[in-house]
């Protein structure tokens, strides 16, 4: 009984954890992170893991490191007015569509492609049923927010200016989570300012200089 008992505290505590993450999206797939994640004191006293998630500083740190990505500043800090722990970290990675390379993102899938209308972007959180039917996981906030490159021409997110808001919860997970978006690109020149300026240019010095001939 005690055991059972013990192994469904530890289960349920793997579902403790919200999470923070703002991303900054190059145009050519590069950018950073600053990612926070906290839980309750109290669910750290016999473990310094919860679930993919780590209180220790060389392990937080190494989950988050790979040969696209490092940590360029981490702090750990206590908050005594709601007993809880938090990380933070800022991360810098080479592609986002290699994002997975490190572990602390192994349960997601990311994207940032050439599209019809613009770049697509897709954030994937990967579905996780076991901790989404955990007792409270609603309660467990996940908030991502990415900033893009160019104008966000749509998006299944909340929209402000040229970055985007979703909000989820641990409840979320009964399945996977897409986070959507096409945005601008903004290294595509359109009209006179693009392809057809040096064309118009290159035709009008023809026709100039085919008047000078005949003038001649």
């Amino acid at each position: 009984m005690i055991f059972t008992m013990a192994f469904g505290l530890a289960f349920y505590f793997t579902a403790c954890v919200n999470v923070n993450q703002k991303t900054t999206l190059n145009s050519d797939g590069s950018g950073t992170i600053k990612l926070e994640y906290w839980a309750k004191m109290s669910n750290l006293k016999s473990s310094t893991e919860l679930g993919s998630f780590s209180f220790k500083e060389e392990t937080a740190k190494k989950n988050y490191t790979s040969s696209n990505s490092e940590v360029t500043s981490f702090k750990m800090e206590d908050k005594l007015d709601d007993s809880t722990k938090h990380v933070y970290m800022d991360i810098k990675f080479k592609d986002f569509n290699n994002l997975t390379s490190a572990k602390g993102f192994e349960k997601t899938k990311s994207s940032w492609k050439e599209g019809k209308e613009g770049k697509d972007f897709m954030f994937t959180l990967l579905q996780d049923t076991s901790n989404a039917k955990t007792m409270g996981s609603s309660d467990y906030k996940l908030t991502y927010t990415f900033e893009f490159p160019g104008e966000v021409l749509k998006t299944d997110g909340r929209k402000d200016g040229k970055s985007v808001v979703w909000e989820k919860t641990l409840a979320d997970l009964k399945k996977d989570v897409e986070m959507t978006a096409t945005v601008k690109d903004e290294g595509k020149k359109c009209g006179l300012f693009g392809i057809e300026m040096p064309l118009v240019f290159a035709l009008g010095m023809t026709l100039l200089a085919g008047l000078k001939r005949k003038k001649k």
